[in-house]
């Protein structure tokens, strides 16, 4: 079974639905046993070919005297095109096969959350659509219903409270947190969201105030 490994492939922001799968030179010359300096003078001669790819990244890893040492981002294809000019030792092709199972594997987790968010829209109308039935108008608790219903989702899947959660990754205010979970928390979230939405129009027909609902719903998560 594959799994992560960001050390050999990360992803450019936390934010998964903007993340794109990056490696660099300093990791891939570690790996396949390069010199860096030999892999980042192979990517500046043939740049034009890198750059059919997306426009390379240079970055400031460290200082040697004065003299900054740096290392090239790299996206899949252009990982791609650095290693047909790799040396192919044993050890390099074990990495090599290694850091393309990564490139695929983290491409297949982005997709499945760009699906698996499109399905948690539709989700959550279903919460909002139920607020806005069964909640009445009077006085202030429908104005915030549908936050405090939804701090109540996060902090089951997460374990903490959403302010907690954005200090934590160093989020804004305004950052979103969808956009900032796994595939298995997102369905955690929807699966939370429709079962507070059937049981907001079920405790209805009981005739429960709605604070008195969002107690009972609180309880049951």
């Amino acid at each position: 079974m594959v799994k992560i490994r960001s050390d050999l492939v990360r992803l450019t922001t936390q934010d998964v639905s903007k993340a794109l799968p990056v490696t660099d030179t300093a990791i891939v010359a570690e790996k396949l046993g390069i010199k860096m300096k030999s892999l980042n003078d192979m990517i500046v001669r043939y740049r034009d070919e890198f750059e059919e790819f997306g426009k390379l990244t240079r970055f400031e890893i460290a200082r040697d005297s004065q003299r900054a040492v740096t290392s090239f981002e790299l996206n899949e294809g252009q990982f791609l095109t650095l290693v047909t000019y790799a040396k192919n030792t044993e050890k390099a092709r074990y990495w090599k096969r290694q850091f393309v199972k990564q490139f695929i594997f983290i491409r297949n987790e982005l997709q499945a959350r760009k699906e698996t968010r499109h399905i948690s829209v539709q989700v959550r109308k279903s919460l909002t659509d139920s607020i806005k039935e069964n909640v009445v108008d009077e006085g202030h608790f429908k104005s915030f219903a549908y936050s405090n219903y939804t701090k109540l989702v996060y902090k089951k899947v997460l374990g903490m409270k959403v302010k907690e959660f954005k200090s934590k990754l160093n989020l804004s205010k305004n950052d979103k947190v969808r956009d900032f979970l796994t595939v298995e928390q997102l369905e955690q979230v929807q699966e939370i969201e429709s079962k507070i939405a059937t049981r907001i129009e079920v405790l209805k027909e009981l005739n429960l105030s709605d604070k008195e609902t969002y107690k009972k719903i609180k309880e049951i998560i």
